[in-house]
């Protein structure tokens, strides 16, 4: 198994020299949260902010200047392959509705090793929302134990409540960006400008940048032509589909479908599309609870509601 990390971050200057100065100083929190939208990047700034840490004494140390790891430090390529001896990451699985209490569990086994060289150990745990219960009793038990060479990263999306228990024992630092930044970090990490691809309304609907990449490479896979919004979108993706359709999208097709029914209904209210709309909805909802294929969905919409 192993990850994919970003070598270069865009958008983080303030919030990495923030941390750097903390590191530098020695006030470098053990347990923080970095809480903000879905998409804009948390995770790699996590992965980045702990290269910096572990490659202090390292031969290709982290560039600072630039924000960008250096693909040939050690810590880089053992953390990509969940391999780092002083690295243990907790995230959810897919297709799994929460972070169970086994993973805390088997956190308690890295915790007490010892660490390698001594030095400092981190713990990452990305999508803390999926926390249940019992695995967010466990974890405050394991964090509230005083440890100066441990360090809890907790990676929240902001769209969900955070847990009070948490956010009372940890320090959390938030993190959104302007429309006018979230144009700027696509167009460095496209190799096309947004202006130039999206219709102005798209970015009031995909406000970060991660989906907006997403919705990009949708577009591209697919081979859409001309400047992408809403209606075009599903016109062209319900058009060329044969009742098939990718699993990885699903998530993208549902949004884009919330888009089109409401933009629809503010036109030109329509009664029968608004109750269509609701039972739609409570279906989906039902398919993702228990893991049933939604393609049926897809084609009553294609046919119900775009005529196709």
């Amino acid at each position: 198994m192993s990850i994919d990390i970003q070598k270069k971050i865009y958008g983080y200057e303030d919030l990495f020299s923030y941390f750097q100065k903390l590191e530098l100083n020695n006030k470098l929190p053990n347990k923080f949260i970095i809480s903000g939208k879905k998409g804009i990047g948390k995770s790699s700034f996590a992965y980045h902010l702990i290269n910096y840490l572990f490659t202090t004494n390292e031969e290709y140390k982290y560039d600072t200047v630039n924000l960008e790891i250096n693909e040939l430090n050690r810590s880089f390529k053992l953390i990509q392959k969940l391999s780092h001896p002083n690295f243990y990451l907790i995230d959810v699985d897919v297709g799994k509705e929460n972070i169970g209490i086994e993973k805390i569990r088997k956190c308690f086994e890295f915790i007490n090793k010892s660490s390698m060289n001594g030095d400092r150990r981190i713990v990452l745990i990305d999508n803390i929302e999926y926390l249940n219960i019992n695995s967010s009793n466990a974890l405050l038990k394991v964090i509230e134990e005083p440890n100066e060479k441990l360090i809890f990263i907790l990676i929240h999306n902001s769209c969900y409540r955070l847990l009070d228990t948490l956010k009372s024992r940890c320090i959390l630092f938030k993190k959104n960006f302007s429309e006018k930044e979230v144009i700027s970090i696509f167009d460095k990490l496209s190799d096309q400008s947004y202006v130039n691809l999206f219709h102005e309304n798209i970015l009031a609907r995909f406000m970060t940048v991660g989906e907006l990449m997403f919705l990009k490479e949708f577009c591209e896979e697919n081979q859409f032509e001309g400047k992408f919004d809403t209606n075009n979108i599903l016109h062209n993706y319900f058009s060329n589909q044969n009742n098939k359709y990718d699993k990885k999208y699903y998530s993208i097709i549902i949004k884009l479908i919330q888009i089109y029914l409401y933009e629809k209904n503010l036109n030109s209210f329509d009664e029968s599309i608004y109750t269509w709309y609701k039972s739609f909805f409570k279906k989906f909802a039902e398919a993702k609870k228990f893991n049933l294929d939604i393609g049926n969905l897809f084609f009553e919409f294609k046919t119900k509601v775009l005529n196709e």
